[in-house]
Parts: C-alpha cells; structure tokens; sequence
C-alpha cells in the first residue's frame, strides 16, 4: 500500500530509518516483544484487528484498556467502545488536531511546522479524532530529519504515557474534545510530495543519525 501511494524512494527510506539501530549494534533491548516475554505477557499477531479472532482474544484478555501507538490500521466501533472497562487510547506523534494521519513528522517538515508533538487520545471514529487526554510539545529545528522527528516524539510521547498512566483515575479524568475547525487529515505521502520535499533540503535521515 505504501509503496502504490508514496513510491520506492519514500518507501525505501522509511525502511531504512527503522533499521538504523540494527546496523550499526544497537539493538533495542525493550521491543514489545521482548518486554511481552520478560513479563510473561502473551503476543497475539493480527492482520486485522477488528476480526472475529481479534475481537475474541482482546475480550479473552479482560482488559482495563487497550492503547494503540505506531498502529496504522483503523480500529472499528466494538474494539474501541466495548472491550475495555475504560476504553480504547492512541498516542499519535503530533500536536492534534494538527497533522491527524499519516506520516505527521514528514508532513510537518514539508510544511514548515516549528513544532510537532505526541497527543494521547480517545479512539473514535475516523482517523485521530478523539478527546484529548495529555498532550506534550516538541520544538522543530532547522537540523531536523524525519528521524529525528519520529524518535524525538516516541521519547516524549512514551513519557507522557507514563506519566499519565501513573496518575490516571477514570473517575476523575475527563478527556477534552479537540478544538473545532477543518483539520487536515493526511495520508501517506504522494511521489509529487516526496519530490518537493527533496527539492526543498529535507532529509529523512542524516549521517549522524546513524551515531544514535
């Protein structure tokens, strides 16, 4: 899909930002798999979540919450509403309701954007449109990689997570609906968007990215 929409060099290096800790030794010792093992969590593969098989282990696992992050399928009415006791939450890697979507780090340097974020939000209909729960913001400098980007808000994001996890109390939460307008909703990038992106100085990766 991705290739059909954005085309090999988009495709290419999306990939490649992905492995850079793989070829250069550094190997993230807390994937979800891993941390899944080391805690004796069971791993459930799906090609669709929203399936008879899905929606019957997620209801086997009895869950308090389901939280999606780096999750590019669309998650439908029965997962997100009737599974967990508190409900169904993203984390998205940008400030919404700007950059809702796909791809927001490479849209917001296309578009110039001084800064970006991670927004944890209550799955509803459509693509990240939900209440907002937490937000934290991420400044954009002139230096800035789509990788750099991508990292930068996983780290913040994951921390806002953390945070809020760690404070959270259904009783006392209220989620904020998103403020009003017509907010773009972005999809992967055209091969016309990737080309004024190279056009223009942009990188996806740089070569001390590769130092991380």
């Amino acid at each position: 899909m991705v290739l059909r929409k954005s085309g090999f060099i988009f495709l290419a290096n999306m990939i490649y930002i992905k492995m850079l800790k793989y070829f250069h030794g550094e190997r993230e010792t807390f994937l979800p798999s891993q941390m899944a093992k080391q805690h004796g969590v069971e791993e459930f593969r799906s090609a669709d979540i929203n399936n008879a098989e899905g929606v019957a282990r997620l209801r086997s696992w009895n869950p308090d919450l389901i939280i999606s992050t780096n999750f590019s399928h669309y998650i439908g009415k029965t997962v997100r509403e009737s599974i967990a006791r508190n409900g169904c939450w993203n984390l998205h890697k940008s400030l919404l309701p700007e950059y809702r979507g796909m791809a927001p780090s490479f849209h917001a340097l296309l578009e110039g954007a001084k800064r970006v974020g991670a927004t944890l939000h209550v799955v509803a209909k459509g693509f990240d449109t939900g209440e907002l729960l937490a937000q934290v913001e991420v400044p954009v400098t002139e230096k800035d990689t789509v990788y750099d980007l991508n990292r930068n808000t996983s780290i913040a994001g994951g921390k806002l997570l953390a945070s809020f996890l760690e404070k959270y109390d259904p009783a006392i939460a209220k989620p904020k609906p998103q403020p009003n307008g017509d907010w773009k909703n972005y999809t992967y990038p055209t091969p016309a968007e990737v080309s004024a992106f190279r056009k223009k100085g942009l990188r996806f990766y740089r070569p001390e990215n590769e130092q991380h």
